[in-house]
């Protein structure tokens, strides 16, 4: 028992490593998920929506054809008020502050007048500027031009003494208001040979459950190592091997102590990821408690594993520094050929390689016959398989272990490091 709680101990006195590694990258990799989550909530409307463009109209002429202009405007896109200013009007559109700036020129009622009467040929056109970076400013400058030629068309329309531009304008912005209500454009969603059945819930889920791959392996081998390192420091080493308590009980002790530690870790991730699910308004249909319970068993394998390797490390003595640097290498390898960060089909196949021979991919396999996506889209739910994919992660952590054990006899049978050397005695 006091072993345990000097462990505890050990691991509160370093927690800046728990604030950094299972804190702020578990949020960043809990902001990604989110992301992903609200994507796929808003992914199946059934009607598209385009962007809106922010619009600005310069008057310049004083005459009413501006505001029709801008009511026209306003039914696809938001409209901002802005300084006739030459200054002002640049840095709206060097800032992207607006997508279009619609400029009335003086004297444009008169010249579309004359045009609409045919005393001229040539058509006034409203002076445009489009943001750089803006489709949508882009397709605002076409409903411009659009508006000008429905004018055009209710204009000559009308009776010979009863034509009027104000009347006109006034059709045209009635006509656009009735198909704006009325026509969308509808989203179908045609089937595919290459899309699962899976339900959001299950995808959202399990997805982010996967992104604990790469902070688990961060926080755990280095947790680990602080603990087993600190009791393998050869002046508390002479200490315990003079007591009557047995070095393998120790070595128990410090194991369940971070086993336990990784319990919770595991607890509070997968109860992290049901509020998530929660807040981002994700329905709960498609998973179910076994689903849960097996990925939960998923989890503390890959953790286990995780607390089995930070053994390793402290059995054979590494400096935290170059445990630090493993860890973060060792994390982005697994992370980066597990199928987490990249869909499988697009990863190399030297990649897919190097993944199967890592914890990583095996805990996202494990994950996906869970709830029969991803890798398991083809095969569907398979418990069988789930089975085998935890037990290959747990077989790394026995093989970390067995290695930690040996390398750790190794180093303690080295008359150096068990006892001071004669020159060590003699100064």
């Amino acid at each position: 028992m006091n072993t345990c709680k000097t462990a505890l101990r050990i691991l509160k006195s370093r927690k800046m490593y728990l604030v950094i590694y299972l804190g702020f990258i578990g949020i960043m990799m809990f902001a990604i998920s989110w992301q992903i989550m609200r994507g796929s909530m808003t992914g199946g409307d059934e009607v598209f929506h385009p962007d809106t463009a922010r619009v600005a109209v310069i008057d310049r002429d004083g005459d009413g054809i501006s505001s029709a202009l801008r009511s026209y405007l306003a039914l696809d896109g938001e409209m901002v008020d802005l300084a006739d200013d030459s200054e002002a009007l640049q840095q709206a559109v060097a800032s992207n502050y607006v997508d279009l700036i619609a400029i009335v020129p003086h004297g444009f009622a008169s010249d579309y007048q004359k045009y609409l009467d045919g005393s001229s040929n040539d058509q006034p056109t409203v002076e445009t500027v489009v943001s750089y970076t803006s489709g949508a400013g882009s397709l605002s400058q076409l409903e411009v031009n659009e508006f000008l030629s429905l004018t055009r068309t209710a204009y000559l329309g009308q009776a010979g003494k009863q034509q009027s531009m104000e009347t006109a304008m006034r059709t045209a912005l009635d006509t656009a208001k009735a198909d704006a209500k009325t026509s969308k454009i509808a989203v179908v969603q045609s089937p595919s040979a290459d899309t699962d059945n899976t339900k959001p819930a299950a995808s959202a889920f399990a997805g982010t459950i996967k992104t604990g791959l790469y902070p688990l392996l961060l926080v755990m081998p280095i947790c680990t190592f602080l603990v087993i390192g600190t009791f393998n420091d050869s002046e508390i080493r002479r200490r315990l091997y003079s007591s009557p308590t047995r070095l393998v009980s120790l070595q128990m002790q410090e194991m369940l102590t971070c086993a336990t530690f990784g319990l919770v870790v595991c607890v509070g991730y997968t109860a992290a990821t049901l509020v998530l699910m929660v807040a981002a308004g994700v329905p709960f249909d498609g998973i179910t408690s076994t689903n849960v319970a097996l990925t939960f068993v998923s989890l503390l394998a890959y953790t286990l594993m995780a607390i089995a390797c930070g053994f390793l490390l402290g059995s054979v003595g590494f400096s935290e520094m170059a445990v630090n640097a493993f860890a973060n290498v060792f994390g982005l390898l697994c992370m980066f050929t597990s199928g987490m960060a990249f869909p499988i089909d697009m990863m190399p196949e030297p990649m897919i390689m190097i993944g199967k021979l890592l914890p990583g991919w095996w805990l996202c396999v494990s994950i996906d016959n869970v709830f029969g996506l991803g890798t398991a889209a083809a095969t569907g739910v398979d418990y069988g398989s789930w089975a085998s994919s935890v037990g290959l992660v747990a077989l790394f952590a026995v093989a970390f272990i067995c290695l930690g054990l040996a390398l750790g006899r190794i180093r303690r049978t080295r008359p150096s490091l068990a006892s001071p050397t004669t020159t060590q005695l003699a100064k």
